[in-house]
């Protein structure tokens, strides 16, 4: 009897290997040049940070646009700008307030592709406030000016090009974090004097109706931002003294705050901003004053497997 042929099946593929997972935060390339106090923002597939302050003090009106790969310099603020704040609304960035040059702004940009456009200004000119988009519209809360704290908050309608002035922060203070908690726009931090406070808009209402637990570290200056599955963050910033950064790196856990760690390098001045997944802070001061750098870290959600 013949012998039976040999089997021609293909032999079973070898599983692939498990793509090794990101740490919770991570090194990155670092901008072209130090800068602190920026805004920072991410549209079309790129991150941009925008103004600052240089070694010198000086406003800055430089754009660095980073595609995943490198950095190049975008189109320019239409003026110096520093301690203003950024944030992404339909895939397009705005940016709103800051000083320039000693002097407040209360003016609103929006890029519209390599031109920068110029919409309704605020009511109330600030810096060092949150700039936040919730509900289809954007909250600038908190901030100061040369007279002192801003207490009222502002809504901006794209619709109308318009702004509404809204309800008091229910404790008026600048260099606030600031993150959308899922219909409510909140800010957390900030000073003077420096605290833990974590003040919550419900948007659909208008009014301040939530306050989350204190962080666990009063800070200011420093950075907050939500993931996609709603998890907030806050980390860095300055103590109370402004005479050390503060290292916290935080995460939201209902309505608490959880220890993540340290931040990767502790700075303040920073804005984070979500691209490809992560939470970017680039730039910042890693000592209390005029003390910018070119770093750039991303931290991962530290809820995710």
């Amino acid at each position: 009897m013949p012998s039976p042929s040999p089997s021609l099946a293909s032999p079973s593929p070898s599983p692939s290997p498990s793509p090794t997972p990101l740490p919770l935060q991570q090194s990155e390339t670092s901008l072209p040049a130090p800068v602190e106090e920026t805004a920072a923002a991410a549209a079309g597939g790129k991150l941009y940070i925008m103004g600052g302050f240089n070694a010198a003090g000086a406003s800055l009106s430089t754009v660095y646009v980073f595609d995943g790969t490198s950095w190049t310099s975008g189109t320019r603020l239409p003026l110096g700008l520093d301690h203003a704040s950024a944030t992404t609304l339909n895939d397009q960035v705005y940016i709103a307030g800051g000083h320039s040059f000693g002097a407040d702004s209360a003016r609103l940009y929006r890029l519209d592709g390599s031109s920068w456009t110029q919409l309704a200004p605020m009511h109330y000119a600030r810096g060092g406030h949150a700039l936040i988009a919730a509900g289809g519209k954007l909250y600038a809360i908190g901030g100061n000016t040369a007279r002192g704290n801003v207490g009222p908050a502002e809504s901006y309608d794209p619709a109308s090009n318009s702004w509404t002035v809204l309800a008091s922060l229910p404790v008026p203070r600048n260099h606030v974090a600031g993150f959308d908690g899922g219909g409510v726009a909140c800010v957390a931090g900030g000073r003077s004097p420096t605290t833990g406070r974590v003040d919550c808009l419900e948007v659909n209402v208008l009014e301040w109706k939530r306050q989350l637990a204190d962080l666990p570290v009063p800070t200011s200056g420093g950075g907050s931002i939500a993931f996609n599955d709603g998890t907030a963050i806050v980390l860095g910033g300055q103590d109370a003294s402004e005479t050390r950064i503060v290292n916290q790196f935080v995460y939201l856990v209902g309505e608490n705050w959880v220890g993540a760690g340290t931040m990767l390098v502790p700075r303040h001045g920073f804005e984070l901003a979500m691209f490809n997944g992560r939470a970017w802070a680039c730039g910042g001061g890693v000592a209390p004053g005029l003390h910018p750098v070119a770093t750039c870290t991303s931290i991962g959600d530290p809820r995710s497997p």
